[in-house]
Protein backbone atom coordinates (compact mmCIF):
# COMPACT_ATOMS: atom_id res chain seq x y z
CA UNK A 1 0.00 0.00 0.00
CA UNK A 2 1.64 3.19 -1.20
CA UNK A 3 1.18 6.65 0.29
CA UNK A 4 -0.25 9.12 -2.18
CA UNK A 5 -0.07 12.89 -2.16
CA UNK A 6 -3.59 13.00 -0.70
CA UNK A 7 -2.46 10.65 2.08
CA UNK A 8 0.35 13.00 3.04
CA UNK A 9 -1.96 16.00 3.06
CA UNK A 10 -4.47 14.21 5.27
CA UNK A 11 -1.68 13.20 7.63
CA UNK A 12 -0.76 16.83 8.13
CA UNK A 13 -4.32 18.08 8.61
CA UNK A 14 -6.07 15.17 10.36
CA UNK A 15 -3.68 12.42 11.55
CA UNK A 16 -6.45 10.39 13.20
CA UNK A 17 -8.50 10.37 10.01
CA UNK A 18 -5.41 9.35 8.09
CA UNK A 19 -4.99 6.28 10.31
CA UNK A 20 -8.62 5.31 9.67
CA UNK A 21 -8.05 5.64 5.92
CA UNK A 22 -5.00 3.38 6.10
CA UNK A 23 -6.85 0.78 8.20
CA UNK A 24 -9.78 0.69 5.79
CA UNK A 25 -7.51 0.33 2.77
CA UNK A 26 -5.57 -2.45 4.49
CA UNK A 27 -8.79 -4.40 5.14
CA UNK A 28 -9.82 -3.99 1.49
CA UNK A 29 -6.41 -5.22 0.37
CA UNK A 30 -6.59 -8.26 2.65
CA UNK A 31 -10.06 -9.08 1.33
CA UNK A 32 -8.88 -8.69 -2.26
CA UNK A 33 -5.90 -11.02 -1.70
CA UNK A 34 -8.09 -13.65 -0.05
CA UNK A 35 -10.55 -13.60 -2.97
CA UNK A 36 -7.75 -13.92 -5.49
CA UNK A 37 -6.43 -17.07 -3.80
CA UNK A 38 -4.01 -19.27 -5.64
CA UNK A 39 -4.79 -17.65 -9.00
CA UNK A 40 -3.03 -14.49 -7.84
CA UNK A 41 0.29 -16.29 -7.41
CA UNK A 42 3.10 -15.52 -9.82
CA UNK A 43 6.10 -17.84 -10.11
CA UNK A 44 8.29 -15.32 -11.91
CA UNK A 45 11.03 -13.36 -10.12
CA UNK A 46 11.35 -13.32 -6.36
CA UNK A 47 8.23 -14.22 -4.40
CA UNK A 48 8.92 -11.46 -1.86
CA UNK A 49 8.35 -8.83 -4.56
CA UNK A 50 5.58 -10.54 -6.51
CA UNK A 51 2.86 -8.75 -4.55
CA UNK A 52 1.01 -11.89 -3.50
CA UNK A 53 2.00 -11.62 0.19
CA UNK A 54 -0.18 -9.02 1.87
CA UNK A 55 2.27 -8.66 4.74
CA UNK A 56 5.23 -7.94 2.48
CA UNK A 57 3.22 -5.44 0.46
CA UNK A 58 2.85 -3.41 3.66
CA UNK A 59 6.63 -3.50 4.17
CA UNK A 60 7.62 -0.02 3.02
CA UNK A 61 11.24 0.31 1.90
CA UNK A 62 13.16 2.54 -0.46
CA UNK A 63 16.30 1.68 -2.47
CA UNK A 64 18.42 4.47 -1.03
CA UNK A 65 22.14 5.05 -1.40
CA UNK A 66 24.67 3.80 1.13
CA UNK A 67 25.03 7.31 2.54
CA UNK A 68 21.26 7.74 2.94
CA UNK A 69 20.88 4.38 4.69
CA UNK A 70 23.83 4.76 7.07
CA UNK A 71 24.16 8.44 7.95
CA UNK A 72 20.64 9.31 9.12
CA UNK A 73 20.89 7.61 12.51
CA UNK A 74 24.59 6.93 12.74
CA UNK A 75 25.06 9.13 15.83
CA UNK A 76 22.30 7.36 17.77
CA UNK A 77 23.64 4.01 16.62
CA UNK A 78 27.12 4.75 17.96
CA UNK A 79 25.71 5.79 21.33
CA UNK A 80 23.55 2.69 21.55
CA UNK A 81 26.41 0.36 20.63
CA UNK A 82 28.69 1.93 23.24
CA UNK A 83 25.96 1.74 25.89
CA UNK A 84 25.49 -1.96 25.14
CA UNK A 85 29.22 -2.66 25.42
CA UNK A 86 29.36 -0.78 28.73
CA UNK A 87 26.30 -2.43 30.28
CA UNK A 88 25.43 -5.68 28.49
CA UNK A 89 27.72 -8.63 29.29
CA UNK A 90 27.09 -10.45 26.01
CA UNK A 91 27.61 -7.36 23.86
CA UNK A 92 30.87 -6.74 25.72
CA UNK A 93 31.80 -10.38 25.14
CA UNK A 94 31.24 -10.02 21.38
CA UNK A 95 33.58 -7.02 21.10
CA UNK A 96 36.19 -8.34 23.52
CA UNK A 97 36.26 -11.75 21.87
CA UNK A 98 36.88 -10.21 18.46
CA UNK A 99 39.70 -8.00 19.73
CA UNK A 100 41.32 -10.59 21.98
CA UNK A 101 41.26 -13.34 19.37
CA UNK A 102 42.04 -11.31 16.26
CA UNK A 103 44.61 -8.88 17.71
CA UNK A 104 45.57 -10.27 21.10
CA UNK A 105 49.03 -9.08 22.11
CA UNK A 106 49.49 -7.36 18.74
CA UNK A 107 50.40 -8.04 15.12
CA UNK A 108 54.11 -8.24 14.28
CA UNK A 109 55.46 -7.11 10.93
CA UNK A 110 57.68 -9.65 9.18
CA UNK A 111 59.37 -7.96 6.16
CA UNK A 112 59.23 -10.00 2.96
CA UNK A 113 61.13 -8.03 0.29
CA UNK A 114 60.47 -9.12 -3.29
CA UNK A 115 63.68 -10.82 -4.36
CA UNK A 116 63.17 -10.70 -8.13
CA UNK A 117 62.41 -6.98 -8.19
CA UNK A 118 65.34 -6.11 -5.94
CA UNK A 119 67.72 -8.62 -7.52
CA UNK A 120 68.67 -10.03 -4.13
CA UNK A 121 69.62 -13.47 -2.95
CA UNK A 122 67.81 -15.14 -0.08
CA UNK A 123 70.69 -14.31 2.26
CA UNK A 124 70.63 -10.62 1.30
CA UNK A 125 66.88 -10.44 1.84
CA UNK A 126 67.18 -12.14 5.23
CA UNK A 127 69.91 -9.78 6.40
CA UNK A 128 67.93 -6.70 5.29
CA UNK A 129 64.72 -8.01 6.87
CA UNK A 130 66.43 -8.63 10.20
CA UNK A 131 67.82 -5.09 10.25
CA UNK A 132 64.48 -3.52 9.33
CA UNK A 133 62.61 -5.67 11.87
CA UNK A 134 64.87 -4.51 14.66
CA UNK A 135 64.53 -0.86 13.62
CA UNK A 136 60.74 -1.14 13.35
CA UNK A 137 60.52 -2.85 16.74
CA UNK A 138 62.47 0.03 18.31
CA UNK A 139 59.76 2.42 17.10
CA UNK A 140 56.75 0.14 17.67
CA UNK A 141 57.75 -1.02 21.16
CA UNK A 142 57.93 2.56 22.43
CA UNK A 143 54.97 4.63 23.60
CA UNK A 144 56.63 7.53 21.78
CA UNK A 145 54.96 6.31 18.58
CA UNK A 146 51.62 7.32 20.13
CA UNK A 147 50.72 10.99 19.76
CA UNK A 148 49.48 10.99 23.37
CA UNK A 149 52.41 8.91 24.62
CA UNK A 150 50.16 6.31 26.21
CA UNK A 151 50.36 3.15 24.09
CA UNK A 152 52.78 1.20 21.96
CA UNK A 153 51.99 0.42 18.34
CA UNK A 154 50.51 -2.90 19.44
CA UNK A 155 48.21 -1.19 21.91
CA UNK A 156 47.09 1.17 19.15
CA UNK A 157 46.15 -1.86 17.04
CA UNK A 158 43.86 -3.02 19.84
CA UNK A 159 42.36 0.48 20.16
CA UNK A 160 41.70 0.90 16.44
CA UNK A 161 40.10 -2.53 16.12
CA UNK A 162 37.90 -2.00 19.16
CA UNK A 163 36.79 1.47 18.00
CA UNK A 164 36.05 0.22 14.48
CA UNK A 165 33.89 -2.65 15.74
CA UNK A 166 32.10 -0.66 18.41
CA UNK A 167 31.54 2.69 16.68
CA UNK A 168 31.63 1.56 13.06
CA UNK A 169 34.80 3.43 12.14
CA UNK A 170 37.60 5.61 13.46
CA UNK A 171 40.45 7.71 12.08
CA UNK A 172 44.20 8.00 12.56
CA UNK A 173 46.13 11.20 12.04
CA UNK A 174 49.84 10.80 11.25
CA UNK A 175 51.48 14.00 12.50
CA UNK A 176 55.17 14.64 13.05
CA UNK A 177 56.58 14.96 16.55
CA UNK A 178 59.92 15.98 17.90
CA UNK A 179 62.57 13.21 17.92
CA UNK A 180 64.18 12.32 21.24
CA UNK A 181 67.36 10.63 22.35
CA UNK A 182 65.42 7.35 22.77
CA UNK A 183 63.19 7.76 19.71
CA UNK A 184 64.83 9.15 16.56
CA UNK A 185 61.66 8.96 14.46
CA UNK A 186 59.22 11.84 14.10
CA UNK A 187 56.16 9.81 13.03
CA UNK A 188 53.31 9.78 15.56
CA UNK A 189 49.91 8.08 15.43
CA UNK A 190 46.88 9.94 16.81
CA UNK A 191 43.75 7.75 16.92
CA UNK A 192 40.49 9.72 16.72
CA UNK A 193 37.04 8.52 17.69
CA UNK A 194 34.40 8.45 14.97
CA UNK A 195 32.57 11.47 16.41
CA UNK A 196 35.61 13.70 15.85
CA UNK A 197 34.88 13.71 12.09
CA UNK A 198 31.72 15.38 10.78
CA UNK A 199 30.38 18.23 8.70
CA UNK A 200 31.62 21.70 9.51
CA UNK A 201 29.19 23.54 11.80
CA UNK A 202 27.19 20.28 11.83
CA UNK A 203 25.39 21.21 8.62
CA UNK A 204 23.22 18.74 6.73
CA UNK A 205 24.89 16.29 4.35
CA UNK A 206 24.94 17.23 0.69
CA UNK A 207 26.31 15.91 -2.58
CA UNK A 208 29.81 17.16 -1.84
CA UNK A 209 30.26 16.51 1.89
CA UNK A 210 28.61 13.73 3.86
CA UNK A 211 29.64 12.47 7.26
CA UNK A 212 32.59 14.87 7.27
CA UNK A 213 34.03 13.27 4.12
CA UNK A 214 34.48 15.56 1.12
CA UNK A 215 34.66 14.12 -2.37
CA UNK A 216 35.76 15.81 -5.56
CA UNK A 217 34.06 15.74 -8.94
CA UNK A 218 35.74 12.39 -9.66
CA UNK A 219 34.27 10.86 -6.50
CA UNK A 220 37.64 10.52 -4.75
CA UNK A 221 38.06 11.64 -1.16
CA UNK A 222 39.99 14.92 -1.07
CA UNK A 223 39.33 16.06 2.49
CA UNK A 224 38.28 14.96 5.98
CA UNK A 225 36.89 17.55 8.41
CA UNK A 226 38.22 16.93 11.94
CA UNK A 227 36.64 18.73 14.88
CA UNK A 228 39.05 20.31 17.33
CA UNK A 229 37.13 18.74 20.19
CA UNK A 230 34.70 15.87 20.68
CA UNK A 231 31.10 17.08 20.12
CA UNK A 232 30.03 15.13 23.18
CA UNK A 233 32.76 16.45 25.46
CA UNK A 234 31.89 17.67 28.95
CA UNK A 235 34.13 20.65 28.30
CA UNK A 236 32.65 21.76 25.01
CA UNK A 237 32.99 25.38 24.08
CA UNK A 238 36.46 25.83 25.55
CA UNK A 239 38.93 27.28 23.08
CA UNK A 240 36.80 27.04 19.94
CA UNK A 241 33.19 26.61 18.82
CA UNK A 242 31.78 23.12 19.19
CA UNK A 243 31.73 22.09 15.53
CA UNK A 244 34.78 24.02 14.34
CA UNK A 245 37.75 22.13 13.00
CA UNK A 246 40.16 21.71 10.11
CA UNK A 247 40.15 20.04 6.72
CA UNK A 248 42.78 17.30 6.53
CA UNK A 249 43.99 16.18 3.10
CA UNK A 250 44.41 12.37 3.08
CA UNK A 251 47.71 12.49 1.17
CA UNK A 252 50.10 15.44 1.14
CA UNK A 253 51.88 16.87 -1.93
CA UNK A 254 54.89 14.60 -1.32
CA UNK A 255 52.71 11.51 -1.21
CA UNK A 256 52.93 11.17 2.57
CA UNK A 257 49.74 9.99 4.25
CA UNK A 258 48.17 12.43 6.68
CA UNK A 259 44.98 10.67 7.82
CA UNK A 260 43.66 7.10 7.64
CA UNK A 261 40.03 6.00 7.74
CA UNK A 262 39.43 2.62 9.36
CA UNK A 263 36.14 0.89 8.56
CA UNK A 264 34.74 -2.11 6.73
CA UNK A 265 32.99 -1.17 3.52
CA UNK A 266 29.73 -3.07 3.23
CA UNK A 267 28.37 -1.24 0.18
CA UNK A 268 29.84 0.68 -2.77
CA UNK A 269 30.30 4.41 -2.16
CA UNK A 270 29.76 3.94 1.57
CA UNK A 271 31.10 7.11 3.28
CA UNK A 272 31.17 5.93 6.93
CA UNK A 273 31.13 2.60 8.72
CA UNK A 274 28.38 1.05 10.81
CA UNK A 275 28.82 -0.69 14.12
CA UNK A 276 29.60 -4.39 14.15
CA UNK A 277 26.67 -4.75 16.58
CA UNK A 278 24.19 -2.89 14.34
CA UNK A 279 22.25 -5.97 13.09
CA UNK A 280 21.82 -7.36 16.62
CA UNK A 281 21.63 -4.27 18.83
CA UNK A 282 17.85 -4.47 19.21
CA UNK A 283 17.97 -8.14 20.10
CA UNK A 284 20.76 -7.55 22.62
CA UNK A 285 18.74 -4.77 24.27
CA UNK A 286 15.51 -6.77 24.45
CA UNK A 287 17.32 -9.83 25.78
CA UNK A 288 18.96 -7.69 28.44
CA UNK A 289 15.62 -6.19 29.49
CA UNK A 290 13.97 -9.62 29.55
CA UNK A 291 16.80 -11.16 31.57
CA UNK A 292 16.74 -8.25 34.01
CA UNK A 293 12.98 -8.63 34.49
CA UNK A 294 13.27 -12.38 35.09
CA UNK A 295 16.09 -11.96 37.60
CA UNK A 296 14.13 -9.33 39.52
CA UNK A 297 11.05 -11.55 39.48
CA UNK A 298 13.11 -14.42 40.87
CA UNK A 299 14.42 -12.18 43.66
CA UNK A 300 10.87 -11.07 44.51
CA UNK A 301 9.68 -14.67 44.61
CA UNK A 302 12.27 -15.39 47.30
CA UNK A 303 10.22 -13.21 49.68
CA UNK A 304 6.97 -14.56 51.18
CA UNK A 305 4.07 -12.28 50.29
CA UNK A 306 0.53 -12.81 51.58
CA UNK A 307 -2.74 -11.08 50.81
CA UNK A 308 -5.34 -11.02 53.59
CA UNK A 309 -8.99 -11.17 52.58
CA UNK A 310 -11.46 -9.49 54.94
CA UNK A 311 -15.26 -9.42 54.80
CA UNK A 312 -15.30 -5.66 54.30
CA UNK A 313 -12.31 -5.61 51.96
CA UNK A 314 -10.83 -2.56 53.72
CA UNK A 315 -9.01 -3.94 56.69
CA UNK A 316 -5.25 -4.26 57.00
CA UNK A 317 -3.66 -7.58 57.83
CA UNK A 318 -2.79 -8.04 61.52
CA UNK A 319 0.78 -8.94 60.66
CA UNK A 320 1.36 -5.33 59.51
CA UNK A 321 0.21 -3.91 62.87
CA UNK A 322 -2.13 -1.40 61.23
CA UNK A 323 -5.58 -0.35 62.38
CA UNK A 324 -8.16 -0.80 59.66
CA UNK A 325 -11.55 0.68 59.17
CA UNK A 326 -14.26 -0.85 61.37
CA UNK A 327 -16.18 -3.63 59.78
CA UNK A 328 -19.94 -4.26 59.99
CA UNK A 329 -19.58 -5.72 63.47
CA UNK A 330 -17.95 -2.60 64.82
CA UNK A 331 -14.53 -4.24 65.33
CA UNK A 332 -11.54 -2.85 63.45
CA UNK A 333 -9.86 -5.34 61.16
CA UNK A 334 -6.32 -6.03 62.12
CA UNK A 335 -6.78 -5.25 65.81
CA UNK A 336 -6.11 -8.77 67.02
CA UNK A 337 -2.33 -8.56 66.90
CA UNK A 338 0.44 -6.02 66.48
CA UNK A 339 3.48 -6.27 64.27
CA UNK A 340 5.64 -7.30 67.19
CA UNK A 341 3.25 -10.15 68.11
CA UNK A 342 3.18 -11.85 64.70
CA UNK A 343 6.23 -13.63 63.32
CA UNK A 344 6.60 -16.02 60.42
CA UNK A 345 8.68 -19.09 61.15
CA UNK A 346 8.86 -22.89 61.01
CA UNK A 347 5.67 -24.38 62.42
CA UNK A 348 4.33 -20.95 63.41
CA UNK A 349 0.59 -20.65 64.08
CA UNK A 350 -0.94 -17.25 63.38
CA UNK A 351 -4.49 -16.37 64.31
CA UNK A 352 -6.47 -14.21 61.93
CA UNK A 353 -9.59 -12.22 62.61
CA UNK A 354 -13.06 -13.58 62.00
CA UNK A 355 -13.76 -13.82 58.29
CA UNK A 356 -10.16 -13.10 57.30
CA UNK A 357 -8.33 -15.43 54.93
CA UNK A 358 -4.62 -15.53 54.05
CA UNK A 359 -3.62 -16.07 50.39
CA UNK A 360 0.04 -16.58 49.43
CA UNK A 361 1.15 -14.70 46.31
CA UNK A 362 3.42 -16.88 44.13
CA UNK A 363 4.78 -15.19 40.98
CA UNK A 364 5.90 -18.55 39.61
CA UNK A 365 9.61 -17.81 39.27
CA UNK A 366 12.06 -19.00 38.13
CA UNK A 367 10.30 -19.35 34.78
CA UNK A 368 10.90 -22.89 33.43
CA UNK A 369 10.72 -21.59 29.84
CA UNK A 370 13.41 -18.97 30.45
CA UNK A 371 16.40 -21.19 29.58
CA UNK A 372 15.17 -22.66 26.26
CA UNK A 373 13.88 -19.29 25.09
CA UNK A 374 17.15 -17.50 25.87
CA UNK A 375 19.16 -20.25 24.18
CA UNK A 376 17.13 -19.77 20.99
CA UNK A 377 17.82 -16.03 21.11
CA UNK A 378 21.51 -16.64 21.76
CA UNK A 379 21.73 -18.82 18.67
CA UNK A 380 20.56 -15.85 16.61
CA UNK A 381 22.98 -13.50 18.36
CA UNK A 382 25.82 -15.93 17.76
CA UNK A 383 25.01 -16.05 14.07
CA UNK A 384 24.59 -12.27 13.85
CA UNK A 385 27.98 -11.64 15.47
CA UNK A 386 29.69 -14.33 13.31
CA UNK A 387 31.33 -16.04 16.28
CA UNK A 388 28.62 -18.48 17.37
CA UNK A 389 26.78 -18.75 20.65
CA UNK A 390 29.46 -20.92 22.31
CA UNK A 391 32.24 -18.40 21.76
CA UNK A 392 29.87 -15.56 22.65
CA UNK A 393 29.00 -17.20 25.99
CA UNK A 394 32.45 -18.69 26.63
CA UNK A 395 30.64 -21.94 27.30
CA UNK A 396 31.84 -25.03 25.45
CA UNK A 397 29.55 -27.91 26.30
CA UNK A 398 29.19 -29.74 22.98
CA UNK A 399 31.25 -32.55 21.50
CA UNK A 400 34.83 -32.04 20.34
CA UNK A 401 33.79 -32.22 16.67
CA UNK A 402 31.05 -29.62 17.09
CA UNK A 403 33.28 -27.32 19.14
CA UNK A 404 36.06 -27.63 16.59
CA UNK A 405 33.72 -26.86 13.70
CA UNK A 406 32.29 -23.84 15.54
CA UNK A 407 35.76 -22.52 16.32
CA UNK A 408 37.03 -22.96 12.75
CA UNK A 409 33.98 -21.10 11.42
CA UNK A 410 34.50 -18.26 13.91
CA UNK A 411 38.22 -18.18 13.08
CA UNK A 412 37.41 -17.25 9.48
CA UNK A 413 35.62 -14.16 10.73
CA UNK A 414 38.39 -13.35 13.20
CA UNK A 415 40.99 -13.62 10.44
CA UNK A 416 38.94 -11.12 8.47
CA UNK A 417 39.01 -8.74 11.46
CA UNK A 418 42.77 -9.23 11.78
CA UNK A 419 43.34 -8.68 8.08
CA UNK A 420 41.24 -5.51 8.12
CA UNK A 421 43.41 -4.04 10.87
CA UNK A 422 46.58 -5.08 9.10
CA UNK A 423 45.49 -3.63 5.75
CA UNK A 424 43.97 -0.29 6.72
CA UNK A 425 46.07 0.52 9.80
CA UNK A 426 49.26 -1.49 10.32
CA UNK A 427 50.53 -1.57 6.74
CA UNK A 428 49.98 2.10 5.77
CA UNK A 429 51.44 3.30 9.08
CA UNK A 430 54.47 1.05 8.63
CA UNK A 431 54.98 2.19 5.05
CA UNK A 432 54.97 5.79 6.28
CA UNK A 433 57.50 4.86 8.96
CA UNK A 434 59.72 3.04 6.47
CA UNK A 435 59.73 6.06 4.16
CA UNK A 436 60.98 8.19 7.04
CA UNK A 437 63.58 5.58 7.97
CA UNK A 438 64.93 5.51 4.42
CA UNK A 439 64.84 9.30 4.05
CA UNK A 440 66.74 9.75 7.33
CA UNK A 441 69.39 7.22 6.29
CA UNK A 442 68.72 4.75 9.10
CA UNK A 443 67.59 2.10 6.58
CA UNK A 444 69.34 1.57 3.25
CA UNK A 445 66.91 1.00 0.37
CA UNK A 446 68.24 2.15 -3.03
CA UNK A 447 65.50 3.19 -5.47
CA UNK A 448 62.84 3.50 -2.74
CA UNK A 449 61.72 6.99 -3.78
CA UNK A 450 62.49 6.78 -7.51
CA UNK A 451 60.58 3.66 -8.57
CA UNK A 452 57.09 2.71 -7.29
CA UNK A 453 57.77 -0.98 -7.84
CA UNK A 454 61.00 -0.80 -5.85
CA UNK A 455 59.11 0.89 -3.04
CA UNK A 456 56.50 -1.85 -3.11
CA UNK A 457 59.24 -4.51 -3.07
CA UNK A 458 60.74 -3.01 0.08
CA UNK A 459 57.40 -2.52 1.84
CA UNK A 460 56.11 -6.07 1.37
CA UNK A 461 55.55 -8.00 4.54
CA UNK A 462 53.24 -10.27 6.50
CA UNK A 463 51.44 -9.42 9.72
CA UNK A 464 51.42 -12.28 12.19
CA UNK A 465 49.66 -12.38 15.53
CA UNK A 466 48.82 -14.78 18.30
CA UNK A 467 47.97 -18.32 17.26
CA UNK A 468 44.37 -19.44 17.09
CA UNK A 469 44.94 -21.86 19.96
CA UNK A 470 44.47 -25.58 19.92
CA UNK A 471 41.81 -27.97 21.16
CA UNK A 472 44.02 -31.01 20.66
CA UNK A 473 47.68 -29.87 20.44
CA UNK A 474 49.21 -33.30 19.94
CA UNK A 475 47.11 -34.16 16.88
CA UNK A 476 47.35 -30.69 15.37
CA UNK A 477 51.15 -30.51 15.69
CA UNK A 478 51.46 -33.99 14.21
CA UNK A 479 49.20 -33.05 11.30
CA UNK A 480 51.26 -29.91 10.61
CA UNK A 481 54.55 -31.84 10.69
CA UNK A 482 53.08 -34.31 8.21
CA UNK A 483 52.15 -31.37 5.97
CA UNK A 484 55.72 -30.05 6.24
CA UNK A 485 57.13 -33.49 5.36
CA UNK A 486 54.77 -33.62 2.40
CA UNK A 487 55.96 -30.24 1.14
CA UNK A 488 52.55 -28.62 1.62
CA UNK A 489 53.65 -25.89 4.04
CA UNK A 490 56.70 -24.54 5.88
CA UNK A 491 58.01 -24.62 9.43
CA UNK A 492 57.89 -20.82 9.48
CA UNK A 493 54.17 -20.77 8.83
CA UNK A 494 53.55 -23.60 11.26
CA UNK A 495 55.44 -21.77 14.00
CA UNK A 496 53.28 -18.69 13.56
CA UNK A 497 49.94 -20.50 13.24
CA UNK A 498 50.44 -23.03 16.03
CA UNK A 499 52.41 -21.00 18.56
CA UNK A 500 52.45 -17.38 17.37
CA UNK A 501 56.27 -17.34 17.21
CA UNK A 502 58.85 -16.49 14.56
CA UNK A 503 60.59 -19.71 13.49
CA UNK A 504 63.92 -17.93 13.00
CA UNK A 505 63.80 -16.72 16.60
CA UNK A 506 62.85 -20.21 17.77
CA UNK A 507 65.84 -21.75 15.96
CA UNK A 508 68.27 -19.22 17.44
CA UNK A 509 66.89 -19.63 20.96
CA UNK A 510 66.94 -23.42 20.64
CA UNK A 511 70.59 -23.35 19.57
CA UNK A 512 71.41 -21.12 22.54
CA UNK A 513 69.54 -23.48 24.91
CA UNK A 514 71.39 -26.54 23.60
CA UNK A 515 74.74 -24.76 23.85
CA UNK A 516 74.00 -23.76 27.46
CA UNK A 517 73.08 -27.36 28.35
CA UNK A 518 76.17 -28.76 26.63
CA UNK A 519 78.45 -26.27 28.42
CA UNK A 520 77.20 -27.65 31.75
CA UNK A 521 77.33 -31.27 30.67
CA UNK A 522 73.58 -31.71 30.82
CA UNK A 523 71.99 -34.15 28.40
CA UNK A 524 68.24 -34.28 28.04
CA UNK A 525 66.79 -37.74 27.99
CA UNK A 526 64.70 -38.49 24.90
CA UNK A 527 61.00 -38.71 25.51
CA UNK A 528 59.67 -42.24 25.86
CA UNK A 529 58.55 -43.53 22.49
CA UNK A 530 60.24 -40.73 20.54
CA UNK A 531 62.29 -41.85 17.54
CA UNK A 532 66.01 -41.62 17.96
CA UNK A 533 67.73 -38.76 16.17
CA UNK A 534 69.28 -39.85 12.90
CA UNK A 535 72.71 -38.49 11.98
CA UNK A 536 72.76 -36.52 8.77
CA UNK A 537 75.52 -36.80 6.17
CA UNK A 538 76.49 -34.36 3.50
CA UNK A 539 76.06 -35.78 -0.01
CA UNK A 540 79.21 -37.00 -1.71
CA UNK A 541 80.63 -34.81 -4.47
CA UNK A 542 79.63 -37.34 -7.09
CA UNK A 543 76.07 -37.70 -5.91
CA UNK A 544 73.36 -36.62 -8.30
Amino acid sequence: MRRTLVDRLVEQVAPQHALQRYAARARIELLHNSLQGASAMDDSGYTSTAGGDSFLTRWFTQPRSAAADTLRRIGDQRGQARALVRNHPLAASAINTNVARAIGTGLVWVPMPHLKTLGWTVQQAKAWAEEVSAEHAMWADSTACDYYGDQTFYGLQDLVTRARLESGDCFSLLPDGAPTAQQPYRLRVQVLEADRVGNRNNVTDNGEVSGGIRRGADGLVDGVFVYRQHPGSLYFGKGSPLYEGDWIVPVGPSGRRRILHHFKRLRPEMPRGVSYLAPVMGLFKLLGDYTDAEVKAAVVSAFLTMVIETPSGTGAAPIFGMQGAPDAGGAGAGQQAGAADVELGPGAVIALGKGEKANVVNPGRPNPAFGPFVEAVLDQLGAGTFIGSELLLKKFSTSYTAARAAWLDAWKHLLDVRTQTAVDFCQPVTETWLAEAVASGRIRAPGFFSDPRMRWAYCRGAWHGDSQGSLNPRDEVTAFLDAVDGGLTTLTRGSWELFGQDFNGVVEQRAADEAALAARGITLRPRAGAPAAQPTRAPSPGAA
